[in-house]
């Protein structure tokens, strides 16, 4: 645990009487102890303590651990300083706890691990929080999260829906902020997001980034904006030098300002673009347009996978497996080339053409393999849509290449069954049930798909990647021949 939590629970250990028949305690003896605010210490010191704290008052020990996350959140704030946006309330601040408090701890003393707090902002009075650290002091983030709302004298409803010691895989929160508040205006969501937008567990939360649409970027005229999302917006824009019509993908101004987003958005965009394969959006240009970086893209025709499926129903059997096939094929090219997709599902997959041909999209949560970097791969939000993600992410793992195999197994399931394999009102029961991993079996929900499609499908969604196909190479070849023999 990082010396600055030891600074500030010294300051907090004042308030409590120490008896002198328990000087002789652990906790006492640790008191006692100089602990540099630069340094980095044993997390069961700052548990001794706090139950020694508690011992001298006879209260339970989770009541002393909320009471002094109480007291640290407000010293922290203070210590952040510059790095909090002065617009931030209390769920803005909660959604930029791991990007901004907790990349300050780990530039400055990268021996240090701060708790992993994941949040998805639902609606701009509502944010879903994953909390899945090893070290399992939840007590002490739900602490943290009060105390944030008192020092912006903000109400807050916390709901636990499940918790690590309880023997749940993770400890899962809704924070919800009582309507009313005279100074909710000034959070930025509140302006740019619409009100009646509320996100399903299927789908990421876009926001509209109010800013001016410049005339022209880097050379390309800009024609009109076509998308926009957490992270910027697309244009609609030509290039008059080559006579084309492009997608152009500007990061937002906020983002931006953070230079190590912005230097993982530039890392990896340039990574991406190594790529050459037909089945993967292409990428003709990485640059920069006063100081805020941007991608020109291949404009694509046709539309996501998502939207054809809503638009036609049930697709062929034949269909679905030559569409898996082709992002298996795409996914091959991606990851030997270093790269992890991150978020495969039918919003991310294009049909291109009459002929539908795949097309895989936006690698915006992207990684590269042998990346060591801890800045530019940890965003500290949730890294994809729940109902598609690996459970190794849940639980903390590295994600791999077949967490991109699991994403494609549920696409496939999905279109093959038309309900998702795993299922759930909020983000955290969908995270629940893909944590469990004992999805209803595809040919229970699909009696019509021939049985070894529905054998291989569920390899491909197994709770333990070894389980998985070893590469997308061989999920490509697998699906080809499955194509070949249903065509038989």
């Amino acid at each position: 645990m990082h010396g600055l939590i030891f600074f500030y629970l010294h300051k907090f250990a004042v308030r409590f009487p120490v008896s002198s028949a328990s000087s002789t305690s652990a906790g006492a003896t640790i008191l006692r102890q100089t602990h540099l605010p630069s340094g980095v210490y044993p997390d069961a010191d700052a548990v001794a303590i706090l139950a020694e704290l508690a011992g001298s008052v006879g209260r339970p020990v989770s009541d002393v651990v909320g009471e002094f996350g109480e007291f640290l959140a407000p010293n922290l704030l203070k210590v952040a300083g510059s790095s909090i946006d002065p617009e931030w309330r209390t769920l803005d601040l909660i959604e930029n706890t791991e990007s901004v408090i907790h990349r300050m701890v780990r530039v400055n003393n990268p021996g240090a691990t701060p708790p992993v707090l994941e949040v998805l902002r639902v609606s701009p009075d509502e944010a879903q929080v994953i909390y899945s650290s090893k070290r399992q002091l939840c007590t002490l983030a739900l602490g943290l999260i009060r105390g944030i709302a008192r020092h912006f004298n903000e109400r807050i409803e916390v709901s636990e829906a499940s918790c690590m010691l309880n023997g749940e895989p993770y400890c899962s929160f809704i924070v919800r902020r009582h309507l009313g508040e005279t100074h909710s205006s000034r959070s930025p969501l509140e302006a740019t997001l619409p009100s009646s937008s509320i996100a399903s567990a299927g789908d990421r939360v876009d926001v509209v980034v109010d800013e001016p649409m410049p005339e022209s970027i880097g050379g390309y005229r800009i024609l009109s904006q076509i998308g926009s999302g957490a992270m910027g917006r697309v244009f609609l824009a030509h290039d008059d030098r080559l006579d084309r019509r492009v997608a152009l993908k500007v990061m937002s101004a906020r983002h931006a300002a953070n230079p190590s987003a912005r230097q993982r958005f530039v890392c990896e965009s340039r990574a991406v673009a190594a790529i050459e394969h037909p089945h993967v959006m292409t990428i003709h240009q990485v640059g920069e347009y006063h100081g805020i970086p941007y991608i020109v893209m291949q404009l694509l025709d046709g539309r996501t996978l998502r939207d054809h499926r809503d638009a036609v129903g049930p697709m062929p059997l034949r269909e679905v497996l030559r569409i898996g096939k082709e992002i298996a094929a795409g996914l091959a090219a991606a990851h030997r080339r270093g790269i992890i997709h991150r978020d495969i599902k039918p919003a991310n997959v294009h049909l291109s053409g009459h002929s539908h041909s795949v097309r895989i999209i936006d690698f915006g949560l992207a990684r590269q393999i042998d990346s060591t970097d801890v800045a530019l791969t940890h965003d500290g939000d949730l890294i994809g849509t729940p109902s598609y993600m690996p459970p190794e992410r849940i639980h903390l793992g590295e994600i791999e290449a077949t967490g991109d195999l699991f994403g494609l197994g549920v696409i496939l399931y999905e279109l093959l069954a038309n309900r998702l394999p795993f299922e759930g009102r909020t983000v955290a029961a969908v995270l629940a049930e893909i944590a469990k991993g004992t999805p209803t079996p595809l040919h229970e929900v699909a009696p019509n798909v021939p049985q070894e499609v529905c054998d291989f499908v569920m390899k491909l969604i197994a709770t333990e990647k070894e389980d998985r196909p070893p590469d997308a190479d061989s999920v490509a070849a697998a699906l080809a021949a499955l194509e070949r023999s249903v065509a038989s």
